[in-house]
């Protein structure tokens, strides 16, 4: 960012607010901060002028946490919204679901405050423009799909439903996969490992969580766009899940450790939600895109021209938003171009990417393009990766020449 990033926090606890001022001071050269003791005080700051990122305790008197956090997106959706509350309050994950991007538990020591404020700001760098910030900030969720979306609902009023057939069911759509991850990920859920499944996640929300937060909080909505965007969403999906299970394997096949084939899994199951947030953003100017694609232009090149951004930062901007891994992020962010990432020690991201180009083709691109499927062979012989293509090309299906 050129400009000082702009940070409210707002606690009506006067010793925790000058706890947070004093771990904050080597950023007073790099961060304009604002210290509120309620949210009304803080809000009146925020209609003169906004904030990128504003932090809030959850329960305050008067105006509590998730109910600024709501002011503050309606008045300004590109703004960063951090709440503070107890541990495993799920009255507040319920009230904040919504409103918040990032969930911290209390008391939150000023290193993992510091290290979260750090990641949202470095990764705003991601985007260009102010409209893409505004339009991934201000999203409350994605669009599942409908079939998928009716499925769930049946099953979670079902008297027989479990946490297996929930989760089967929010394994089938990257969106939904997504936002109950986002959920678990957050520090209110915190364990002893990280939440990589929907399964782990249902398990530990518990079905009656997830209940409410389905059907009375809203975490998922079904795709309400033109009926003739739902076959692309689809197509989209399908090819997400064909993904994650070359990946899976690749990983795997390298040695992966459980962790590191469930984030390579994850991360190629997630790896077009870039794409589904413009196309639900932007329907006409993306079909429109999509209709111009040049001889040779790949998906990326397109969606940077027209936005400002492609979908693999846009996708990784938006899970590093909800506190994804690191691994996860960078994978989805690189997976493209990896020879653009600092590192070559991130098995999670040569997975995807050998999966992104020896699996099947997007179907955003025209029949039988060949465009953005050469594997970065720089970067696979930097990450000592470059023997083992024969055998992520026979767990591809492909025959010696890739057709």
């Amino acid at each position: 960012m050129t400009t000082p990033a702009r940070i409210a926090f707002v606690d009506d606890e006067s010793h925790i607010l000058r706890g947070i001022r004093r771990a904050m001071t080597d950023q007073e050269e790099t961060w304009e901060m604002a210290f509120f003791s309620s949210g009304e005080e803080a809000l009146a700051e925020i209609r003169r002028q906004p904030f990128d990122v504003v932090v809030s305790d959850m329960r305050m008197p008067g105006m509590d946490g998730a109910t600024l956090l709501g002011h503050v997106r309606d008045l300004n959706p590109a703004t960063i919204r951090v709440i503070l509350s107890g541990y495993a309050d799920s009255d507040a994950v319920l009230r904040t679901v919504g409103p918040a991007h990032i969930y911290l538990a209390k008391p939150c020591d000023a290193e993992t405050l510091l290290r979260a404020l750090a990641r949202q700001i470095s990764l705003r760098s991601l985007l260009d423009t102010p409209a893409l910030h505004a339009t991934l900030a201000g999203l409350t969720n994605l669009p599942s799909l409908t079939e998928i979306y009716g499925r769930l609902q049946a099953e979670l009023i079902s008297p027989d439903c479990s946490a297996k057939s929930i989760a089967d069911i929010i394994a089938q759509d990257m969106a939904m996969t997504a936002e109950v991850l986002k959920v678990t990920n957050s520090a209110y859920f915190s364990s002893a490992g990280s939440v990589s499944t929907p399964f782990q996640a249902v398990r530990l929300l518990g079905i009656e969580v997830i209940q409410a937060l389905v059907l009375h909080a809203g975490l998922f909505r079904q795709f309400a766009g033109k009926p003739e965007l739902a076959p692309l969403l689809e197509a989209l999906t399908e090819h997400c899940l064909a993904l994650s299970v070359l990946a899976e394997r690749i990983a795997a096949s390298e040695g992966g450790d459980v962790a590191t084939v469930k984030s390579a899994q994850i991360a190629a199951m997630l790896a077009n939600i870039g794409s589904v947030v413009l196309l639900d953003a932007h329907p006409t100017a993306y079909q429109t895109m999509l209709a111009d694609l040049k001889p040779g232009q790949t998906l990326q090149q397109a969606e940077t021209a027209r936005f400002g951004a492609g979908h693999a930062a846009i996708g990784g901007y938006l899970l590093g938003l909800w506190g994804f891994s690191d691994p996860v992020v960078e994978a989805l962010v690189y997976h493209c171009a990896p020879s653009a990432c600092p590192g070559r020690d991130n098995l999670a991201l040569t997975a995807l990417h050998a999966a992104h180009v020896l699996g099947p083709p997007s179907p955003l691109l025209p029949p039988g393009s060949r465009i953005d499927r050469d594997l970065d062979m720089t970067y696979l012989i930097e990450a000592r990766h470059d023997g083992h293509v024969p055998l992520w090309r026979a767990l591809a299906g492909l025959d010696r020449s890739g057709e």
